[in-house]
Parts: structure tokens; sequence; C-alpha cells
């Protein structure tokens, strides 16, 4: 299974953390870094800074859509589905998850909100989880049946 985020947006958690670290942790900028840093009026260390934000908040959006791909493999799973899941890339830009599921050769595209994920990964919501099992059964499971 390939997972992957194309693009990207702020964290006010990573920012937070990059804000927490000490000067002298911070990696030091390439050269082109600092040019830009010099472009944008920011200093070395400022710009090190979101740098490293933009590192962790980065990997926040790789964290989610890694859980989110299990999350989809055990529904699939629980709804007696054979279909694996061959691709899924969050699009920030679009605020979707899109799925290519593989089933008896063939290839079903999902495209599932990223904030229906977020109802279900960020308040457990069980609104959010039967939404997701419908989206699931009226697209993996109506082909698994024909």
């Amino acid at each position: 299974m390939q997972i992957a985020v194309d693009g990207s947006r702020g964290s006010a958690t990573a920012q937070e953390a990059a804000q927490s670290i000490p000067r002298e942790k911070l990696p030091a900028l390439t050269d082109a870094q600092k040019r830009v840093a010099q472009q944008l009026g920011a200093s070395d260390e400022a710009y090190a800074r979101m740098v490293l934000a933009g590192e962790r908040a980065q990997d926040e959006l790789l964290v989610k859509t890694e859980m989110f791909a299990r999350l989809l493999e055990k529904k699939l799973r629980d709804l007696g589905s054979k279909a694996e899941i061959e691709n899924i890339v969050l699009r920030t830009s679009s605020g979707k998850f899109e799925v290519e599921v593989s089933l008896n050769g063939n290839v079903i595209p999902l495209r599932i909100r990223e904030d229906l994920v977020d109802n279900l990964f960020e308040a457990g919501s069980p609104d959010a989880e039967e939404r997701l099992v419908r989206i699931l059964n009226s697209t993996v499971g109506i082909r698994e049946h024909q």
C-alpha cells in the first residue's frame, strides 16, 4: 500500500513545538534557505523554526493518513470484504483522502472528506464511523456483491 500527503498546512501543535526548541538545537539552514529567509526578511532562527514547524506538520498529516489507512483496512475486513487498499493520498488542498481499492482485478476510487476522519479520530464520533461504513458499503460493498 502506498501512503502519501499532497500539500501541506500549518499546525498549531507543530508551531508550538518548533517555538519550544532551544536555539542551539535548531537545524542549520542551507545556503538556499538562508537566501529565502533574507528575501522574506526573517532571521535565520525564525526561518529555521518555520522550516521545522512545516516538517512537523507534514509528519502529523502523514501519521493521520497512515492511521486512516489502518482503520479502512479494519473496516473492510469487518465488512467481510476481500478488497485491498492500493493507494491513499491526503490532498490538503481539497481536504479529501483519495483512496484506490482493488477488488477482483478492478480499481475502485474513493474520496473521503478529511473532516469526516477528523470527527472520528478527534471526537470518536459514532455518526462519523457510521458514515464511513455507509461509504464503504455503497462503493466497495456493492461492487463486491455484483
